[in-house]
This record gives C-alpha cells, sequence and structure tokens, in this order.
C-alpha cells in the first residue's frame, strides 16, 4: 500500500507522541555524597523541561551491623524479585552457575534465569520496598535567569559532537568531596555551588571581573621555536606575561562582546578554591570570584594560526578514536604536603598540528565562506605531542603584586619520552599517581600493537633554565629514573581502556624516601615501589592484571592475573577495596548480552578464576560504588524493563574472603509515592513500544552469534513481513545486549510500528565477544562482515519468524551507512534496498588512528584499501530505481561529506540510479530536531513505498 508524505509525517508524529516518557530519561553520571548521605545524576524530566540538568537523592542511613542484618532476614524471607527486592546473598561459598544461552536457538528473555524472572502479579508487593525520592538539585528558575545561556560555540558544539552528546543543558558536572562544590557548565558558562543538606543549591556563574591586564616582568623563559630539545618538533612555551582578565581589558572584553569560550572547567587546586579552563588553545586560571591568569601562551607563539599549537586541548583523533577529551589534570591534593606553599601545579600536554593536513568544510548560511579543521587522513602525519607542567602561584586579588610569572618544565635530552621511546606515536592517557610526587603516561605506536605504561618522577621535569644551568650533567640520572611498569604488543592491536589504577605509593612503601622531589638537583638514590591494576587481551579476552615493581632500579616488573577466563572485562570503572585487597568490576563472564557487577581477590595467592557475580542474572547493571566500597547505586534494566536504581551494601561474613549484597536501602523514584511507582508499572503495559526476542545460532565457521528480532506490532503467526535490518557491524560497538533500548532504538520501533521485522545482528567484528571475534575484519574491512548478518536473515526466515527474505532492506549510520552501501552493491539479490547515512566511502579518507588499527597503512595493505573502497563497486550497484538513498550532513566533520561526493560521481559515472540527501546544517548525527524528522519521512516514504 502507497503512502503519502503527509501520511508518512503524521504516523511518526502521532507514535513519538504516544511513547514520549514521562519519567526521569537519559540518566547518567551518578556519584555519591558521602558528607551529606546523597547521590547525583544528569537527566531530563520531561515533565519540567526538556533540557538534561542536575538531580540528587537522600539516600538512606547506613544502619549498624545488626539492623543490617535483621533487615536483610527479613527481606530474604519475603522472597521479592530483585527488580524491587531487598536481597541477593553470594560469598565465597556459593556455586553460581553461568546461564548459558548457547544451548537454545530462540530466546525468551524472561527464561534466562527463572528465579530472577519478573513477574507482574509481584507488582502488588511493591509498596514493601523502601523508596526515595529523587527530586531537581538545581531549581528551574534558575536556569531561566539571564545568565544560564545555551548558545554554543563552534569549539563546544565539536566537543558534543565527539561526546555523542545530543541533549541540551547539563552535560556534564564535576563533584569534589572535600569542599562540597559542584561545576558544571551550562551553554558557554561555568557555574559553582556548594551543597548542603539543608540549603538549596544555587550555583553562581563565575565570571572575570578584574580591572586591566597585567604584564609580569622578570623570570620570563624566553626561548625560540628553534631551541626545541626534540629535533625542533615541538617547544615548551615561555611565559611572557601573566594576563588577568576583565570585561575591559583587551583579552577579556565585555560579556557582550565576543570572548572565545571557557572550555573543560576542570575544580582543583590545594585548597579546592580555583578552577581552570581552555581557553582559545591556552590553559587559563580563575579564582571563584573571577580573577583570571593565563597560564600557557599559545597565541603569542602561534599568532596566525601556522603552527597550530594548543595546550590541554585533546586533538581530534585523541578524542574520537580513543576517547580521551582533555588534555590537562590538576595535582592531587595530597600533593601539597610536598609542595613549596602556595605552588600550584597543572600537569598537560603541549599539541603540535602543524603537519596535520588542513581540511576545508564549508559554512551553512554562508556563501563562499569555510571551516578549518586539522584532520589526519590515513597515512599521512599526526599530530605531535609534549608532556609538561606548568606551576604557579595563584592569585586571589586583583591589588596583589605580581611578581612571578607561571613556570613551563619539561623532560630534557636523553630523557625526553621520543628519545627513550621512539616508537611512540600517541600518548593516550596520562595522569598524576595519587601522592603527586610522580606523573604515569600510556604510550602507544602509529599501527597500535605495542604500549607502555610508564612512570615519572616530576622532579624530572625540568625549566628551561634549570635544564641550562644543570649543563646536561642530570641526564643520565633523569632518564634512568622513567621507569617503564608494564608493556605489551599485539599481532593484533591494543584496544585502549580507561582502566588503569596506581596504588599510592605512600601505602605500599612503610618509608617515605622521597623528602623533596620539586627539584632535579634533590633526587634521591631510590624511589618507592610501584603498584597499579591495569587490562590487557593477551589471552585473547580483556582481563584485570596486578603489575608490581619493586623499585625504580628493578628492570623487571611482576605481572598476575586477577581475573582468567574466556569471557571479557567490560571497560567501565573499577573500584579497588585495597584494605581487604578486593576489585569490583564490570564484566560480561556469564551471558554476552548483560553487563553484570563481579568482585575478585587482588591478592598476591587470589586464584584468578575465583570470580563472584554480585548482580542478578536477567538485567544489565551499571553500577557506581561510593570511595569506601561500602555501598552501591546499581541502575539496571533489560529488554522489557525500564531502567531503575537501587541502593545496595556489602557484608562480611567473619572468615569470608567476598561480601554478600544484602538489601536494598531503597528504590529511586519519582517524588517517592508508593501509588506513583505501580501506576507506573502498569502505564509500561500499555506503552506502543515493541519488546525484542533475542535468538542465536552457528554460523558457516561454527561461532555462535547473536540476534534481536522486533515483530511487527500486528504479527500474525506465519505470514511474512518487510524486513529491515538495522546494522552497524564495525569494531567497538555492540547492539544486542540485555537493557532498556528506549529511546536508543525509537527508530526501529516506529519501523515495527509501522509493520516491519526489525532486525539487528552482532556478528564477527563487533566487541565484547574477545579479540579474536573484533579482529575477524582485519585488514579487510567492507568485504566480510556482511557474511553473519545473511546468515542471521536465513536462519530467521528457517524458523519461520515473519522474515520475508524476498522484501529485506537494510540501514545504518556511519560505519552502518558504510556496510549498507556495501551490501547493495555485493548482494544485491538478497537486499532489495539500502539507506545509508553518513558512510565512509574509502578508507584513505578517514582518520589514522581507526583505519590503521583496522587495516594497516595504505601502502601496506593496497589489496585491502582497495577491495574495501565503495567506489570499487559502484559497477556492481543495482539498475532498478528506489533502491539506494544516501543521506549526509554537508558539514560533518568527522565522515566529511567529500565521502558521499565521490560515491554520486561514480555512480554517475557508471549511470546507476540512486537518491543524495544532504543536510546543510548537519554534522555527523542529526541534532536539529526538524532535519530528524524529515530524515524519518524519508526513511519511512521510501520503505513503505519502495520495500
Amino acid at each position: 500500500m502507497n503512502c503519502s508524505w503527509e501520511q508518512i509525517r503524521r504516523e511518526i508524529r502521532a507514535y513519538r507522541s504516544s511513547v514520549n516518557p514521562s519519567n526521569i530519561a537519559n540518566v547518567k553520571d551518578f556519584c555519591f555524597d558521602e558528607r551529606n548521605n546523597r547521590a547525583y545524576f544528569l537527566a531530563t524530566d520531561p515533565s519540567r523541561m526538556k533540557t538534561s540538568t542536575l538531580f540528587m537523592v537522600d539516600l538512606p542511613p547506613l544502619k549498624c551491623k545488626k539492623e543490617k542484618t535483621e533487615l536483610a532476614n527479613k527481606f530474604r524471607d519475603q522472597k521479592f524479585s530483585f527488580t524491587f527486592c531487598s536481597s541477593i546473598s553470594h560469598d565465597a561459598s556459593e556455586s553460581i552457575k553461568p546461564s548459558s544461552l548457547d544451548n537454545f536457538s530462540f530466546i525468551d528473555l524472561s527464561s534466562v534465569n527463572n528465579k530472577t524472572q519478573f513477574k507482574s502479579q509481584q507488582s502488588s508487593a511493591l509498596p514493601k520496598i523502601p523508596t526515595v525520592e529523587w527530586k531537581p538539585l538545581l531549581p528551574e528558575s534558575c536556569l531561566k535567569e539571564k545568565h544560564f545561556s545555551e548558545t554554543l560555540s563552534r569549539e563546544e558544539m565539536f566537543v558534543k559532537e565527539r561526546r555523542r552528546l545530543a541533549l541540551q543543558g547539563i552535560t556534564s558536572y564535576q563533584f569534589d568531596s572535600r569542599s562540597s562544590q559542584i561545576l558544571f557548565n551550562y551553554g558557554s558558562g561555568i557555574y559553582l555551588g556548594h551543597v548542603s543538606k539543608n540549603v538549596d543549591f544555587y550555583p553562581r556563574p563565575i565570571i572575570p571581573y578584574s580591572s586591566n591586564s597585567v604584564t609580569c616582568s622578570g623570570g620570563i623563559m624566553n626561548f625560540s621555536l628553534a631551541q626545541s630539545p626534540q629535533n625542533n618538533r615541538i617547544s615548551p612555551l615561555s611565559s611572557p606575561s601573566i594576563n588577568s582578565s576583565s570585561p575591559s581589558s583587551p583579552c577579556c572584553p565585555s560579556l557582550n562582546n565576543t570572548l572565545p569560550p571557557r572550555l573543560d572547567p576542570k575544580l582543583g587546586g590545594r585548597n579546592c578554591d580555583l578552577v581552570a579552563f581552555i581557553r582559545d588553545r591556552d590553559i587559563w586560571v580563575t579564582t571563584l570570584n573571577g580573577l583570571e591568569t593565563q597560564l600557557t601562551f599559545c597565541n603569542e607563539h602561534d599568532p596566525d594560526g601556522s603552527s597550530a599549537l594548543s595546550c590541554g586541548v585533546a586533538e581530534f583523533v585523541m578524542q574520537e578514536e580513543f576517547h580521551r577529551f582533555t588534555g590537562y589534570y590538576w595535582a592531587p591534593s595530597s600533593a601539597s604536603t610536598c609542595m613549596e606553599e602556595l605552588v600550584e601545579r597543572i600537569l598537560y600536554l603541549q599539541i603540535s598540528e602543524s603537519m596535520v593536513d588542513l581540511v576545508l568544510i564549508p559554512r551553512p548560511g554562508q556563501q563562499g565562506e569555510a571551516e578549518e579543521y586539522r584532520y589526519p587522513k590515513a597515512g599521512t602525519p599526526n599530530a605531535v605531542s609534549d608532556l609538561q607542567i606548568v606551576e604557579f602561584i595563584p592569585r586571589y586579588n586583583e591589588d596583589e603584586e605580581v611578581t612571578t610569572s607561571p613556570v613551563h618544565k619539561r623532560l630534557w635530552g636523553p630523557a625526553a619520552l621520543d628519545k627513550l621511546f621512539p616508537w611512540k606515536e600517541y600518548i593516550v592517557r596520562f595522569g598524576w599517581c595519587p601522592n603527586g610526587k610522580s606523573v604515569w603516561v600510556q604510550l602507544l605506536d602509529r599501527l597500535q600493537r605495542r604500549t607502555a605504561i610508564i612512570k615519572i618522577p616530576i622532579a624530572n621535569f625540568m625549566s628551561l633554565s634549570e635544564y641550562q644551568k644543570s649543563g646536561g650533567e642530570l641526564d643520565n640520572l633523569c632518564a634512568s629514573r622513567i621507569e617503564v611498569v608494564f608493556e605489551e604488543t599485539s599481532d593484533i592491536w591494543i584496544n585502549i581502556t580507561d582502566i588503569c589504577y596506581f596504588f599510592n605509593d605512600e601505602i605500599i612503601s612503610t618509608k617515605n624516601t622521597d623528602t623533596n622531589t620539586s627539584s632535579p638537583c634533590t633526587i634521591q638514590p631510590r624511589l618507592p615501589p610501584t603498584k597499579l591494576i591495569i587490562t590487557s587481551e593477551s589471552t585473547g579476552f580483556r582481563h584485570l592484571y596486578l603489575v608490581t615493581k619493586p623499585s625504580a632500579e628493578s628492570l623487571h616488573y611482576h605481572v598476575r592475573p586477577i581475573t582468567a577466563g574466556d569471557w571479557p572485562i567490560v571497560d567501565r570503572p573499577i573500584y579497588v577495596d585495597a584494605k581487604r585487597e578486593l576489585v569490583y568490576f564490570t564484566a560480561k563472564k556469564d551471558t554476552p548480552l548483560e553487563a553484570h557487577i563481579y568482585v575478585a581477590s587482588c591478592a598476591e595467592t587470589a586464584d584468578p578464576y575465583s570470580v563472584i557475580r554480585l548482580s542478578e542474572l536477567g538485567y544489565s547493571h551499571f553500577v557506581v560504588m561510593d570511595e569506601n566500597c561500602e555501598r552501591y547505586l546499581d541502575w539496571f534494566s533489560n529488554i522489557k524493563e525500564k531502567p531503575k536504581c537501587g541502593v545496595r551494601y556489602f557484608e562480611w561474613d567473619e572468615g569470608q574472603i567476598f561480601p554478600k549484597v544484602s538489601e536494598t536501602l531503597g528504590i529511586f523514584v519519582k517524588g517517592g509515592n508508593e501509588e506513583e511507582v505501580r501506576s507506573n508499572e502498569d502505564k509500561r503495559q500499555n506503552e506502543r513500544i515493541p519488546i525484542g526476542e533475542f535468538f542465536n545460532f552457528k554460523n558457516s565457521d561454527g561461532v555462535t552469534i547473536y540476534g534481536c528480532l522486533y515483530r511487527p506490532t500486528n504479527y500474525i503467526q506465519g505470514k511474512k513481513y518487510p524486513t529491515l535490518l538495522s546494522i552497524y557491524g564495525g569494531p567497538k560497538s555492540q547492539m544486542v545486549t540485555n537493557d532498556y533500548k528506549y529511546p536508543r532504538l525509537l527508530r526501529l520501533f516506529l519501523a515495527a510500528h509501522l509493520g516491519f521485522s526489525v532486525v539487528l545482528i552482532d556478528g564477527r567484528g563487533s566487541s565484547d565477544r574477545g579479540l579474536a571475534f573484533e579482529s575477524y575484519l582485519k585488514g579487510r574491512m567492507g568485504t566480510v562482515e556482511l557474511d553473519d548478518q545473511i546468515a542471521g536473515l536465513e536462519y530467521l526466515s528457517s524458523m519461520n519468524m515473519g522474515i520475508d527474505l524476498e522484501r529485506v532492506a537494510i540501514t545504518g549510520w556511519s560505519y552502518g551507512g558504510y556496510l549498507s552501501l556495501m551490501a547493495l552493491a555485493q548482494h544485491p539479490q538478497i537486499f532489495k534496498l539500502a539507506i545509508a547515512g553518513a558512510p565512509v566511502t574509502q578508507w584513505e579518507l578517514y582518520d589514522t588512528a581507526y583505519t590503521e588499527r583496522y587495516m594497516g597503512f595504505p601502502e601496506e595493505n593496497v589489496e585491502g584499501y582497495h577491495n574495501g573502497n565503495v567506489l570499487t563497486w559502484a559497477e556492481k550497484f543495482p539498475d532498478g530505481e528506489n533502491r539506494l538513498l544516501i543521506v549526509h550532513g554537508q558539514i560533518d566533520e568527522n565522515v566529511h561529506f567529500k565521502n558521499s561526493e565521490l560515491l554520486v560521481s561514480s555512480l554517475v559515472k557508471f549511470n546507476k540510479p540512486h537518491v543524495l540527501q544532504p543536510y546543510p546544517t548537519e554534522r555527523h548525527g542529526l541534532r536539529h530536531a526538524n532535519v530528524a524528522e524529515h530524515f524519518e519521512t524519508l526513511m519511512f516514504f521510501w520503505l513503505v513505498n519502495y520495500l
């Protein structure tokens, strides 16, 4: 049945309206406030406002051990479902059997674990379970004040693109437990407020105020780029002046004038009374009353931008491909005991992108104008980075005399990282060790097959004048004291994670052998031992390892597995109870479809196979733990049930190594009203959101592949329906998981509502199935991924699950758009129609870090790049009309519009029918509501009328 454009649009609007959430959504970034016994998080509440904002929960008090035990026994006797219940008890003596999904081919989620099956009749027991009220931390009236503006600069929009943030409002925040302060961005403003139990939270903007810029005399380190000790590739920046900015000063005009935005703010300093931020490629610091000081001076060294210098900023590939979104860190507060009085320190990276290609992208609405970007394409030069420390004495009052400049320190001579590690291409992670006396850095080579974690005493960092004064006499000593605490190589590639936990040296060592670490002239002969937890996929699966190194002088380190087995650790935060020698982590041990919280011992004699699951099967869990590892927030859901958050705590029985989870202290609900909880659950049954059904099958190589099917709303047993295969198919992604999919898959739910069978399949190349599974596409992207997808469709058809193999469409975005094109070109007899969004069409156009990781260098894998080029297959696209729709944002700075331009040129060359829909205002994602609606209308107009 053909439908008009207007009919499709009305149907889309009606469906979206019917499934709009009434409760909080987009919940993320939980944290504990121990002092006020609270938890904070970000979310949107459609009943109040459409933007993301801060929420809080007053947590139930932790009871004494006797009260805990009595309550736990009471709840055990009631045997409620985990969803609202109080108790699951796992200790070291229990035998927890994994729930295997490999023994049957079609999965009903409710049967994964009958003991934890959700039963609707249990909702009557819900009011017996404690509930805790969540409510906005920030008054709605506060966001309506004039200084709360959501206007974003280009730089801020880029940050949101890299972080995949489509929401407006507050998208991140920092809570400091020492000072009970919360810092956040709103639009281009920085806001800070104090949280207290009995006082409303009312943050105030940090606005520059001082009267004039101040130029410092004396103590200035001036030298040219030619004086760089690293082959003239990059130079430590000098400090020509200290700028204290104000609305009337040249470097900080009034708020009514154009002012570069303040990005990546961080609360810090020994008294937690300073905020550092990035402005126009430099690091600045401000007091809480708005007195700003510039700490680095890229703009003064590079006024025309030709050297493309920046300080404290993560370059494009570091954000996009390695997910490091910052380029600087405050010294920890513990460092104040070993620092000179009043001196503050910030560790940062100085970046030069002068060798990186410039890309021009037309600016929307401005004829003849374009935006410039530094974008390293596969096989071309990357940015060059240099690790530095800036030391400064903050000014708290504009009347104070300025007597010193910020001092920039770096590694020199043989102790420079490029000299010690000539294979280094990327600094993927870095930071301060807990005691502030050393820093750590993770290095990665160009092809991402070699990595090292190194530890550097801060005494190794010297200013230019200090280095010149030393005459190079300390070069060898400094080089010898840079420790390699872990190193590994891989024949495939090394996946970088955020899991790198350093134990405090002060706790490990009984003697403080380093009495003064601030000056290279006072370096002592011995340093404390090093102990850290890292991840590695050396066995084929990501696991935790304990690394110990007895001293800086030792050439060897000891690596012991904390976990082991054919299952992966998930790249999420770990929590270490150093006193009990326990590590809490997220993994997919029992099933690849669910993320669970586990605990293992990191003691030297512990068995790495002794791993205990603490969360309930049948749900996916995201856990945030308090600093003492005594209680945690458990955000859990499954494909049928909306997310809920429970507050749980641990108990230890005498003589047991592992804790047990005892008593839910409360379930987060809106308003804390028990009747409202029940009514919300009733409402869920009436919502028009389809429930997916998991399936698995063995592919031609005997590998188990998982998928999910959403049947059409009007499904009738035995009838075949037009089928939509939604695909990503590339690495670093897993689509088939047992968690709640709204609103992420709303577009696919709409397809089911309109009468389509919708299929998702995680074939080889996707994540969290081990390195062998993920690396199946190594060197041959675009040529092997579709085999598992087609096998999954054939499997569903053979099981009479409503799949019509004569009417299959494929759609995806980014890598999914790329595979949608390849599917239609390589298998036109299977796929009748393809809708490709923002596709890569030839890998030489994509960035270095991603492309070279999976495909190697273009000149070394000529065949792989040729076969993986969509243009190579242009002649194979079908000749029938209304079979190929290409969609792309014209200002996409990630997958450039040039990809689609070149494909269209090839299609025209071979006279192949196609439709290109450009969106002039869109980047890699469709961020504007009117554009998203247009695309959905276009997409379903094609599917309804042409499939």
